[in-house]
């Protein structure tokens, strides 16, 4: 009996010997750490975006159904500051301002940073100092921007007294209907072009120069090189200026707010301007939440057109 105990034993001894150990809680598998190890560094990222851009998001959704003066609680609403925008004629025209501002200043970002890009890849003595003093114009404080232009756009300003020699005594840029919005768009343009431009000028960069040696060699000019071998390589390039340049004129607040304060008239009033206006002057928190809300469609839906398009335009010269 004793015996067979202790074989036993020993058999029992040499399967759990056989057996790996377990291993401990804290001790993961070196795949599991590693995905721990990206989430912490990923995690605050998130946070900070949930809190301060998605939270706030969800928030003035869900505030454009009630009605709200910051001062008393919240009151559900329904539809109805949806229903108040549609009969305000201030809002309609807010509207139609900011898509006339947003396609003016797309085309003339676009059109402008891809010239100055063209003009700069042409390599004449003196080109990447240009380059460097135009960027300038993009370090400058949006309010100084602002404020120059505000003088020199002025009816006796300088511009006017530039074009005096050319039979143009006065131009009210900034109080005339006519012009102060093509004023506005064009000093737009002049900020921001000079960012643009570097975007595009890393796009023809990258273009390998051997396209435009074929082109050469089958009698192409440089008309037809820009038709058939830039702009179908750029079109990626083109496209994301269009969207960025699009969104950073959807949200302007500043320059119409201060060359023009919305004026004359409504002539300048974007949704921005309206926004600010409605929910602190007014102290109207859930008619404001409910014009950020078609803001925000109008960017989504143009975002997704443009990305179509690219799509399609991809799937053609692929």
């Amino acid at each position: 009996m004793a015996g067979r105990s202790t074989s036993g034993e020993i058999a029992a001894g040499d399967a759990a010997y056989a057996r790996p150990a377990a291993r401990p809680f804290w001790r993961l598998h070196f795949q599991r750490r590693i995905t721990l190890w990206g989430i912490g560094f990923v995690l605050p990222t998130i946070l900070f975006f949930a809190v301060f851009k998605f939270g706030p998001m969800v928030w003035a959704i869900e505030l454009s159904f009630t009605s709200y003066d910051m001062v008393s609680m919240p009151a559900f609403v329904g539809l109805d500051n949806y229903r108040k925008l549609l009969a305000d004629p201030v809002f309609r025209e807010s509207l139609v301002n900011t898509l006339v501002y947003i396609a003016g200043s797309t085309i003339l970002i676009t059109v402008a940073s891809l010239g100055l890009a063209l003009a700069i890849n042409t390599r004449v003595p003196g080109a990447r100092y240009c380059m460097m003093a135009m960027f300038l114009t993009n370090l400058m404080p949006i309010i100084a921007v602002c404020l120059v232009w505000r003088f020199l756009l002025h009816p006796f300003g300088l511009i006017t007294q530039l074009l005096q020699p050319f039979g143009i005594d006065r131009v009210d840029w900034l109080t005339s209907q006519s012009t102060a919005m093509p004023a506005i768009i064009a000093v737009t343009a002049w900020r921001f072009a000079p960012y643009f431009m570097v975007v595009f000028l890393a796009g023809l960069l990258a273009i390998p120069k051997d396209y435009y040696e074929a082109a050469e060699i089958d009698g192409a000019g440089g008309l037809l090189r820009f038709r058939h071998v830039t702009l179908p390589l750029l079109l990626p390039t083109i496209f994301f200026v269009v969207v960025i340049s699009a969104l950073l004129s959807a949200r302007i607040f500043l320059m119409p707010y201060i060359m023009t304060g919305g004026g004359p008239g409504n002539a300048t009033r974007v949704l921005s301007m309206l926004i600010y206006e409605t929910g602190f002057s007014y102290m109207k928190m859930g008619e404001a939440a409910a014009i950020s809300v078609v803001l925000f469609a109008i960017m989504l839906v143009f975002t997704m057109l443009q990305m179509r398009l690219f799509m399609r335009g991809e799937r053609v010269h692929g």
